[in-house]
């Protein structure tokens, strides 16, 4: 090593720093934990600080630091970089997302005059500047002016010296600075997708980056109350369109919730309300607040309300609770008379609107072709459309509100009852009472899909085109012989039938399967494999899988009922009849909300029509580079375009600000809670071999983990395999069949994946926060959806 040093030395001042493996991590990150050295002149100074630095490894500060935060640090190891000296006029740290309030168009730059040693050792107080680089805004500036500075010194090493007269008194980087290295610092995340903590140093009017690691510790502004990605991540996953977010969640979600509890007497929101908004590019409501309006009825507990949606709970016992009390039910009366109403009357109004929607409405829309449209014809179909969405979602949004509250009064009641039981007896599972629902719409491709691969499988030339090589060549193989040819027509009626399906069908940017079909010809390939693979005993048919689970659902509340006729509660008949009655309610609910989703699916499916061919028409008069990218623009700056209140500077700038944006915080997860209760530091599972969630959908199965993020990785899940998810929605469904058990990171009790695994009796367990991260695919798990855990075992 001595010898490649010397070779590689050039006889110019270097910097020595260290480069352990335990650095930067996403939970440590080891900042001021090993030795820097500085300006280091000649061979055997640089030598002399090489072993300095890595001897470093075993100083009891960094071995303290390591062992606090759950590391080895025997396990550690340490290399050690030399960097060319920068001879710093200015230096810092930028933070490529506001580590005070979590901001995400916000960076924070930390500058001081000279090397920037001072102040990554906490020793100097810095120039502080908030600065916004998608918008070039300079927002905020706090000077501290400090006397002294750290220079290099001829001879080497560092020393500190006054701070020259003419730059006392200024900001150490004036505007045109901040922006150039806040540009700088978007480039550096913009290259991992991840927020950055960057040191960087200013010398002869350039900048240089020193070091970059990923930014572990932020907290979010206290004024944001508390919103969550829970629910909404199985409909808007990821990074969802502009268009549908500003759409679903800003404009929809909130008039939803808003009406609801203004129809409940629950109060009225203050003008300006915000419920939904986009984080980091993801979707998240404003649950504490909805926490504030939910809390008014007697019962209500934050811990089941947060298992309902899918939070996990941050603090100790129930958290906000109500209790009944004379003041809380007199309060409370009125909502909850206008509760039992709302109860009675939304599931009737939803299905009006399926009913004159499925059969009136949407045949009429399904005939219209967009393309045949005029300017102004498609100008006023796509505001008809975007009233359409609002109709569809705002029905759906206010049947999934009321299954929320419904669940929540069951599982109290549920509660109760088990509270009771006698010792030995088994609690009754939620899941086991839910289940069995019967003709759950969003369960039926399933259904099909299985039922087109059994009767491929009857058909040696049929089985042989479906099943042999890569699954896009299915309809060519087909196509070959004439039996191959009346199947594909049956393929081809199927997706025609549902075609508003795709693997995140509340995102009008996302193709449905009519469009691409990749998903579908997937799972029918392993669907008929799996049928007629020899020596493997075939999953289970759906059908009976469904009807297993309704006997299921039955002696669950048979036995439920029978607890309640014991001893003296025989001699109260109105609890029975209200057990009946409230899992009834649910029951329907449950059923209305995959009824609705599925209604609105259509809706998106036409509206994404009319959207489509707007862009294809903005994409020719060179407002857009391609047709997809009017996904890219929220409602409001469609609208602004339409009416000609814009034109093509201000649309392309806001899809450049929105690309910029998702590419630097592509690879960033954000907490599922943002706010009160944020967990910032990445999940890890209790001693690496349990992690828990919420449990979903009882019983017991182990296999080897699949983990799926996507259709590329979804073609390789066998059958027998536990999948692992980030979310699932009605597209998703079909794989369920292929599978023995569902580990999911997003959804709660009332989560679509939710209740078609329920129906399918598929152990699930939702909520498990970073499974697709902590899991591996191979490895051997445990999963089990009666107490909400999953147990690595191999």
């Amino acid at each position: 090593m001595v010898e490649a040093v010397r070779e590689a030395y050039r006889a110019i001042p270097a910097a020595v720093r260290s480069s352990a493996t335990a650095e930067d991590l996403p939970e440590a990150s080891f900042a001021g934990q090993y030795d820097t050295f500085l300006n280091v002149v000649g061979l055997e100074n640089l030598l002399t600080a090489i072993r300095a630095c890595w001897v470093g490894l075993w100083n009891e500060r960094a071995r303290a630091y390591a062992t606090r935060h759950g590391l080895n640090p025997d396990r550690v190891e340490m290399a050690v970089i030399v960097q060319q000296q920068v001879p710093a006029e200015a230096a810092g740290v930028i933070f490529t997302l506001n580590p005070l309030t979590g901001r995400e168009e916000e960076m924070m730059v930390e500058a001081v005059w000279g090397l920037g040693e001072p102040l990554v050792a906490g020793r100097a107080e810095p120039d502080r500047y908030v600065v916004n680089p998608y918008d070039r805004a300079v927002l905020r500036r706090e000077l501290a002016d400090p006397p002294m500075m750290l220079i290099t010194a001829d001879e080497g090493g560092v020393q500190e010296a006054p701070v020259p007269a003419d730059r006392r008194g200024r900001p150490v980087l004036d505007g045109a600075q901040l922006l150039e290295l806040a540009e700088l610092g978007y480039r550096v995340q913009a290259f991992y997708g991840y927020p950055q903590d960057v040191e960087w140093a200013l010398a002869d009017g350039r900048f240089f980056v020193l070091q970059a690691r990923p930014l572990t510790a932020f907290q979010f502004d206290p004024e944001l109350g508390q919103w969550t990605s829970a629910n909404y991540r199985e409909v808007l996953p990821g990074f969802a369109s502009p268009l549908s977010l500003s759409i679903s969640l800003e404009r929809e979600y909130g008039r939803a919730l808003a009406t609801l509890f203004r129809d409940l007497k629950m109060g009225e929101a203050p003008p300006g309300t915000i419920w939904g908004r986009p984080f980091f590019g993801r979707g998240y409501w404003n649950v504490g607040l909805v926490k504030r309006f939910a809390a008014v009825i007697p019962g209500f507990k934050e811990r089941t309300f947060d298992a309902t949606v899918g939070i996990e709970p941050t603090y100790e016992g129930d958290g906000l609770t109500t209790p009944w009390t004379p003041r809380t039910i007199l309060r409370a009366l009125p909502v909850l008379f206008a509760l039992n109403k709302r109860y009675t009357t939304c599931w009737q109004e939803a299905a009006a609107f399926a009913e004159h929607f499925r059969h009136e409405e949407e045949p009429a829309i399904a005939a219209v072709d967009p393309a045949a449209l005029s300017d102004a014809e498609l100008t006023d179909w796509v505001h008809r459309m975007f009233d359409l969405h609002g109709q569809a979602n705002h029905v759906s949004i206010t049947v999934t509100l009321l299954a929320t509250q419904a669940q929540d009064d069951f599982e109290l009641t549920l509660s109760h009852l088990n509270r009771r039981l006698p010792p030995e007896e088994e609690p009754i599972a939620y899941g086991d009472l839910i289940t069995g629902l019967g003709d759950v719409r969003t369960a039926k491709p399933t259904l099909e899909l299985w039922a087109l691969a059994r009767q491929a499988c009857e058909e040696p030339e049929v089985a042989a085109a479906v099943v042999k090589g890569e699954p896009e060549g299915i309809p060519r193989r087909l196509q070959a012989t004439p039996a191959g040819r009346a199947f594909w027509a049956e393929v081809e009626a199927f997706i025609r039938r549902y075609r508003y399906m795709s693997t995140v069908d509340e995102d009008l940017a996302v193709p449905r399967w009519d469009e691409d079909p990749s998903f579908v010809l997937v799972t029918l390939q392993a669907y008929a494999r799996a049928i007629g693979r020899d020596g493997i005993t075939p999953p289970q048919n759906p059908a009976q899988q469904l009807s297993t689970q309704r006997e299921a659902a039955q002696a669950a509340e048979t036995r439920a009922l029978a607890a309640l006729s014991r001893g003296w509660r025989r001699l109260w008949p109105f609890a029975r009849r209200s057990f009946r009655q409230q899992l009834e309610r649910v029951r329907r609910y449950v059923w209305w909300r995959e009824e609705m989703r599925v209604v609105a699916s259509m809706a998106f499916y036409h509206c994404r029509r009319f959207f489509l061919e707007l862009g294809r028409r903005w994409a020719t008069a060179g407002l857009l580079r391609e047709p997809d990218e009017i996904f890219l623009l929220r409602w409001e700056q469609i609208e602004a375009a339409l009416e000609g209140r814009s034109g093509p500077e201000e649309i392309r700038q806001a899809i450049e600000r929105y690309l910029r944006l998702r590419t630097a915080y592509r690879n960033f997860e954000p907490p599922g809670v943002i706010g009160r209760g944020a967990r910032i530091a990445t999940p890890e599972p209790t001693g690496g071999r349990r992690l828990e969630g919420i449990p979903c959908s009882s019983g017991r199965a182990s296999g080897p983990v699949r983990v799926v993020r996507s259709l590329e990785e979804a073609r390789a899940l066998r059958e027998g395999e536990i999948l692992v998810a980030p979310y699932t929605n009605p597209g998703w469904t079909p794989l369920f069949n292929l599978t023995a058990g569902l580990v999911i990171e997003a959804g709660g009790l009332l989560s679509h994946g939710a209740v078609v695994a329920r129906e399918y009796g598929i152990p699930t367990v939702v909520g498990v926060e970073g499974a697709t991260r902590l899991l591996r695919t191979g490895q051997v798990v445990t999963v089990d959806g009666t107490a909400g855990a999953v147990k690595v075992i191999g």
